[in-house]
């Protein structure tokens, strides 16, 4: 039944059913894996309970947005490349065009916004992220050596915070996971003959991209272009853990070189949570504020493509030799030790630069214990919360 309904779907019908979820997904990456069983498996039925399970196993060993990669991967099993960009089209443009006009609107009429509007965008994400960390620790510290991972990570980032120490943070922490991590009796090699050559296009691809890009941005220093697409595709490849770590990754490199003003930053990422969709998209935000010498919205369509670009290669890529490459210990081992690291980056992100910007008077207390007080210890909803800080930064703006 299955395989009689791929033959009937088209690109067009794979993409408006992802573009309405983009509209209406709610929640974060772990909501959307739930929409997503409910729209394709349950209701049109056109991937089996297993395949769907396969594809979340595969995209949360992945680096990068898990829910975008397992619509990409739903996409790619129905319809080839082809159905798996229709899949990543749909379900990130609507956040994407929201947060394009969010950052015109700031960019634009600055002036004309309430200060305390943007106060309370910002207190929210020290409750947002405080959550996320909670709700990652269930999930990746569950021994010594993860609470290590994250302890020496956060550490070191908080004393000595770049981009280059947060990306050796997380190589050593694998390096050192697939050894602490190491499984008896579990399969050590993969056979390259046992995949097709063509299937290793996408991935070598991903790692040529992964190693020209900072050495172009060398050569041509002066060229912004350039830059960001280094920048943007590197932070692509290095999120582990969740959309939420590519907050402090984006912060080092774009906040601490003065691209991108600190509070709009922030208020742009909180706002980012309000909005259904992958939190990715916060990158289009960004674009729009970076002087490039591109038009505002095309900046951000620019920044949003080469951050999304790694997964469409990795999963593309990594679909045909997943079964193989899942069976490998040491990859295995080396994830565990990779996602307690990235729970570091968040704790240290936390504190610089958002806490240590959020906290410079007595309304910013208020509105973050407020935020606190909503998130933490009610079940409002994450969109809701953002609304209605956002709201009471602006009321004791106007006290």
């Amino acid at each position: 039944m299955i395989d009689e309904n791929k033959k009937k779907i088209s690109n067009y019908d794979i993409l408006i059913s992802f573009f309405l979820l983009g509209l209406t997904s709610f929640g974060g990456p772990i909501a959307h894996i739930g929409y997503f069983r409910n729209v394709f498996v349950k209701q049109k039925k056109w991937i089996d309970e297993q395949t769907y399970m396969d594809f979340v196993s595969l995209c949360n060993f992945l680096p990068g947005p898990s829910s975008s990669q397992v619509g990409m991967s739903i996409g790619y099993s129905l319809r080839g490349v082809s159905g798996a960009l229709m899949a990543w089209l749909g379900f990130t443009g609507p956040s994407a065009i929201i947060l394009i006009f969010f950052g015109y609107i700031i960019l634009n009429y600055q002036d004309s916004i309430s200060n305390g509007l943007l106060q309370g965008l910002k207190a929210i994400v020290v409750a947002i992220v405080l959550q996320a960390i909670w709700g990652m620790k269930k999930n990746a510290l569950k021994d010594f050596y993860a609470y290590g991972f994250t302890f020496l990570t956060a550490v070191t980032l908080i004393f000595y915070p770049s981009s280059s120490n947060q990306f050796l943070c997380l190589i050593f922490s694998a390096l050192f996971g697939s050894f602490l991590y190491k499984e008896k009796g579990n399969k050590m090699i993969f056979k390259i003959s046992n995949v097709k050559l063509l299937n290793y296009f996408p991935l070598v691809l991903f790692f040529s991209l992964l190693i020209l890009f900072p050495f172009f941005s060398k050569i041509f220093d002066s060229n912004v272009i350039i830059k960001l697409a280094d920048i943007f595709y590197r932070i692509g490849s290095l999120v582990f853990g969740g959309g939420h770590v590519v907050l402090p990754l984006l912060q080092v490199e774009l906040v601490s070189s003065g691209l991108i003003n600190e509070d709009t930053f922030l208020a742009g990422y909180g706002a980012a949570q309000a909005i259904p969709g992958p939190l990715f998209t916060f990158s289009a935000y960004l674009g729009t504020f970076i002087q490039s010498g591109l038009s505002s919205w095309l900046m951000g369509i620019f920044c949003l493509f080469f951050i999304f670009l790694p997964s469409f290669l990795l999963v593309i890529g990594t679909l045909p030799i997943w079964e193989e490459l899942r069976k490998i210990s040491i990859i295995k081992g080396s994830l565990k030790a990779v996602n307690a690291s990235v729970i570091g980056l968040l704790i240290a992100a936390l504190y610089d630069p958002i806490i240590l910007s959020s906290l410079k008077s007595e309304t910013d207390i208020i509105l973050i214990f407020l935020s606190l007080l909503i998130l933490l210890f009610t079940k409002t909803p994450q969109w809701l919360g953002v609304l209605i800080l956002a709201f009471s930064g602006w009321g004791l703006s106007l006290l």
